[in-house]
Order: structure tokens, then sequence, then C-alpha cells
């Protein structure tokens, strides 16, 4: 089927070219007969007419579409972005066209490409640019903003990162909790990593302003390689490799790791002492769910260092997190404890009466 355009419209709707293309853009400071008006949005809808806002863009010099550049989809920090992003712009009346690069140079260019073809009216960089030159020139004809760390070799309005001033915290703070074994957990990739970069050298300087050898840090990286691996499964495997090469580690600094994968393989006290970039609410939730999980290995009469549980610190079968196991465990099989990891019947009436308590009756 053919598909309609404005000049159907007019003659079915009995008006100018000129008249629809003000209906449809809705165009400020032109005022027309409401029956005008009616006629062209009644004759578009039964024509099924869609306007062509790339043809209209040419006209206006306008696309209304902005090109949004992000390095992963894995790591939420950057869909938390577009989210923001995405919802301020409809309020202005764009669209945004995503562009997920994976860190890959070749498909960073080709969005690149259609960037420029689709005459965007603005791109915004969530990384730094591997295509730095060309970026720089676009930047003279599509204003380009860059968020990400500031550095003096890139000429581009940026929203700087302060990744240096990040590491430093992180670290004063474990060393404040007496961690004198530290591991730093980035995925390596080709691209430009200059937010990574501060941060490790952030980390350094906390350890060697508190008079502390370099052996204090031990850094852990992973290649994402060609077989598609995402920076959530590089993560995984760097962290499996710790686990398995350096278990006297006390504290983990992980950029690119993801938590709460794996089941029971790993010491809730560690996972609970983690601190993760780019998601900074996790900082406050871990310090709560350890108290909880100290409290509860108190009154159970467990030592801490042997309960296993997730990445991120959940425990067995039912994978509370330790407040949820200290509100609702319970006793299944009578023996005078909660276990989640080895008994199912705890297990089972933890789940019980975490169900029962949120409105579950049993039957229906």
């Amino acid at each position: 089927m053919k598909r309609a355009t404005s000049k159907d419209v007019a003659k079915l709707a009995g008006v100018s070219q000129t008249t629809v293309s003000f209906v449809m853009n809705n165009t400020p400071n032109v005022t027309l007969p409401e029956e005008t008006r009616k006629k062209v949005l009644d004759a578009a809808r039964q024509l099924q007419y869609v306007p062509n806002s790339f043809a209209r863009g040419l006209k206006t010099s306008q696309s209304k579409l902005l090109g949004v550049f992000l390095p992963t989809m894995d790591n939420p920090y950057y869909p938390m972005l577009m989210q923001y992003i995405e919802r301020y712009t409809v309020k202005l009346g764009y669209n945004v066209i995503l562009c997920c690069t994976y860190r890959n140079p070749d498909r960073e260019k080709a969005y690149l490409d259609l960037c420029e073809e689709r005459r965007v009216d603005g791109i915004v960089y969530l990384f730094t640019p591997n295509w730095v030159k060309r970026v720089t020139q676009l930047s003279y004809t599509i204003p380009v903003v860059l968020l990400s760390e500031q550095s003096g070799e890139i000429p581009l309005n940026t929203i700087s990162l302060n990744g240096f001033q990040c590491g430093q915290l992180v670290a004063k703070h474990l060393l404040g909790l007496g961690h004198r074994r530290i591991a730093f957990l980035m995925s390596s990739v080709s691209s430009v990593s200059l937010t990574r970069a501060k941060r490790l050298e952030g980390v350094r300087c906390a350890i060697r302003d508190a008079g502390l050898p370099p052996e204090t840090l031990q850094v852990f990286t992973g290649a994402l390689g060609d077989s598609g691996q995402s920076e959530a499964e590089a993560g995984y495997s760097i962290m499996e490799r710790l686990l398995r090469e350096e278990p006297q580690i006390t504290a983990v600094i992980g950029v690119e790791t993801f938590y709460g994968r794996n089941m029971g393989r790993y010491r809730v006290l560690d996972s609970l002492m983690t601190l993760s970039f780019d998601y900074t609410r996790r900082a406050a939730f871990f310090k709560e769910e350890l108290a909880h999980f100290l409290e509860f290995c108190w009154r159970q009469e467990v030592q801490p260092v042997t309960v296993l549980g997730s990445f991120a610190g959940a425990i067995g079968y039912g994978q509370f997190m330790p407040s949820s196991l200290d509100r609702w465990g319970a006793d299944g099989d009578k023996d005078g404890r909660i276990d989640m990891v080895e008994s199912e019947p705890d297990a089972i009436a933890s789940v019980a009466r975490f169900l029962t308590a949120h409105g579950w009756v049993a039957g229906r």
C-alpha cells in the first residue's frame, strides 16, 4: 500500500498542503479555524498519514534527534543515565538514537556515520570517544557534550567526573576499616578508559599517603575477548580467578563486576565488604546488611567466615539477604538453629513465612 503524503491529506480535507503542514506540526503563531483543523486531522487519520520527520528536518534545519553514545548496557549506571536523558528530551520534543558501542571502535564509527546521515541536532557521549579527532570536527557543526573524565587533550564541552577522588575515597574507607589486602577488579578493554585509570590512580595514591607498601593493592583484569563476553561476565571470571589465586584478599573494589549471579560459593562476610563504583546506593545497602549479618551470626552462634552465599551476600536456597533472613528466617526442622544453606526444611519454612506475611494463603 502506497504511503499517504501531505498532498493526499490536503486533497481529502479540501485544504492546501501549507495548511496541512501548519496543523500537523502545530505551528506556533498560526491561527486556524477549529473546523479546518478537525478536517485535516480526520483526513490524516483516515489515510493513516505519518509526517516525514526527516523531510521536515531538512526544511526546518532541525531533526529533533539526539545521538547518545554509551559503552555498554551491562552496567546499570548507563541505562539509569539513559532513562533520565530520555525523560528530559521527551519534554522538549526530541527523540533519542541509542548508540551502544560495546566498546567497539568500529561500532562507534558506524554510529557516528548514522548520526551525520540523520542530521542529529546534538550528540551526548557517556564515555571518552575513541575517535576524538572526528568527534571534535563534528562539534564545529553539531553540539557535542561529553560526560566523562576531564582531559586537556579533548576539546569538548565536558561534564567532568572526578575518578581520582572516587578512588581515593573508596581506598580511604577500606583502609580505615583495617583492610590491608585489597583487590581492584576491572575488565581490560582496548578503547580509551581514562576514568578507570584515574580511579586506580586515586586508590594507589591513598595507599601511598597512608604509608603502606604498593603490595597492599592487587589489580585483577580480564579481557573481553572476541567471544562476545560481556563486561559482567568478564567481572565474574575475574572474581573467580581472585578467589582461586588470592583467597587472603579481604576487600574488593569492583569496577565492572556484577554481584548476585552465583549461589552459595562465596563468603558472605567478604561479599558484604565489597564496594562497587557507578552505583553508589550499594555502599549504604551493604553496610546495613553487614550489621544484620553479624547480628544473625552472633544469635545463631555461627562463625561469620563460614557462611557462604552469592556475590551480593544473599544466603542459601531462598537467596535471602541478611536483613530478610533476620526477619523471616524460620527453624523448619526444629533443630534450634536457622540454616538456609544445608537445611531444606528451614529454607521452605522461611520462604513460607515471608509469603504468608505478604498475603499468601495456602490453597489459593
